[in-house]
């Protein structure tokens, strides 16, 4: 469904439009949170609460940016608050997708453990924008919209979270080598 004939369907109340929207987005928005918090209830109450404060406020869109980065924007705001009030905890297992290939596969999985890992141990400003830029392909223009922040912020945030992540995936290299 286009996405202008959704969001006329959404403001109707049209509860196949509801559906549509969160297999649209459901998903991803779910990896998403879970990449931000490192937890999966957490990531599925971000979710959930998005979705419902969409619901609730989808009538007051006034289409300034694209369904894709309202949403993420509320997620964004739902994440903070989650953030601000939750004590860390254990994250469950990560699901990955298994290659034919079974060496393969366990070098994949080991590569994301390390960048997830890594993810984890940056600020959650840089954290975040790395998740939004290469996870989810979002521009720095959509980027921009979602945190509500200037091009020159989110430009500078990629790029001392690029100098960071890198500073400790290598030390963490050093840390195996001894």
């Amino acid at each position: 469904m286009e996405e202008k004939k959704l969001i006329e369907e959404l403001k109707k109340g049209k509860e196949e439009a509801y559906h549509i929207l969160i297999c649209m987005y459901g998903d991803k928005l779910l990896k998403t949170c879970y990449l931000m918090v490192n937890n999966e209830k957490d990531a599925e109450d971000i979710v959930q609460e998005t979705f419902i404060r969409v619901f609730k406020y989808i009538r007051g869109f006034k289409g300034d940016s694209s369904l894709y980065t309202w949403i993420y924007r509320i997620a964004n705001n739902v994440t903070k608050d989650i953030l601000r009030t939750s004590i860390p905890t254990i994250p469950y297992e990560d699901y990955y997708e298994i290659s034919d290939d079974l060496e393969d596969s366990i070098l994949i999985d080991i590569d994301k453990e390390i960048l997830r890992i890594g993810l984890y141990e940056l600020n959650f400003i840089y954290r975040q924008v790395l998740i939004l830029f290469y996870f989810e392909d979002l521009s720095i223009k959509e980027i921009c919209q979602v945190l509500g922040e200037k091009e020159g912020t989110i430009k500078s945030r990629l790029s001392r979270g690029r100098v960071e992540l890198r500073n400790i995936l290598v030390k963490g290299r050093d840390l195996d080598e001894r």
